[in-house]
């Protein structure tokens, strides 16, 4: 079966270091980690600054709450921090007692009822030994928690429409890895969603249909 691609055109150029892609109401969203900053860009090209992270942290990957409130969260200090309808930004959560100090926190994503999911690395990151990261839960009320451990390299994850599962691209491991989703947001039956024989997995999604996409670092 043959199906044809689409045809690829550029949107936007000058990034530092462009991360974490969204779309959300009519624009694309997305962390400049360089630039210290989360722009937003509608299909002509033109760009607005919508949140600044000062130095020495920087914006690594985005999601929103519920309420539309953006989420940030913040590589280097075990922050989550959360954009307020004035554009003020203030720290949601303090992660840093969920990890060893120098281990950055990288991906986010929040299920339709709230539940933010945000994956560390596991180890010093660039230049440390590797070890296998963690995924931590932060519920609505405020509270964290590790769900998943021995990740080799969480560097994406997608919930699907029905809140039902989470899945997170490994990037050392070369596989998408699925969980179940609790009622309570707790993780379960963690299976190979998919094993990549070539390729590094580096972000992923999830289309209406429940299909998931991931892009391929390099071969």
């Amino acid at each position: 079966m043959r199906t044809s691609l689409a045809e690829v055109q550029t949107l936007l150029t000058g990034l530092a270091f462009g991360e974490s892609p969204r779309w959300h109401g009519d624009l694309l969203w997305f962390a400049d980690w360089g630039a210290q900053e989360v722009v937003a860009v509608d299909l002509d090209g033109n760009r607005e600054v919508m949140v600044r992270v000062r130095f020495p942290s920087f914006p690594i990957c985005i999601d929103w709450r519920p309420d539309v409130r953006l989420l940030v969260v913040a590589a280097r200090d075990g922050l989550l921090l959360r954009r307020e309808p004035d554009g003020a930004l203030v720290t949601h959560a303090d992660l840093s007692g969920l990890a060893e100090k120098g281990h950055p926190w990288n991906e986010i994503v929040v299920d339709g009822r709230g539940n933010a999911y945000i994956n560390n690395v596991g180890f010093e990151f660039p230049g440390g030994d590797f070890a296998p990261g963690t995924i931590a839960l932060l519920t609505c009320d405020g509270s964290a928690r590790q769900v998943a451990d021995g990740i080799a390299f969480p560097n994406g994850m997608a919930v699907t429409p029905d809140n039902s599962t989470l899945t997170v691209a490994e990037s050392y491991g070369k596989r998408l890895t699925a969980f179940d989703i609790a009622a309570d947001g707790g993780l379960s039956n963690r299976r190979v969603w998919a094993g990549l024989d070539s390729g590094v997995p580096d972000g992923i999604c999830v289309d209406e249909e429940g299909a998931v996409w991931y892009g391929v670092s390099f071969r």
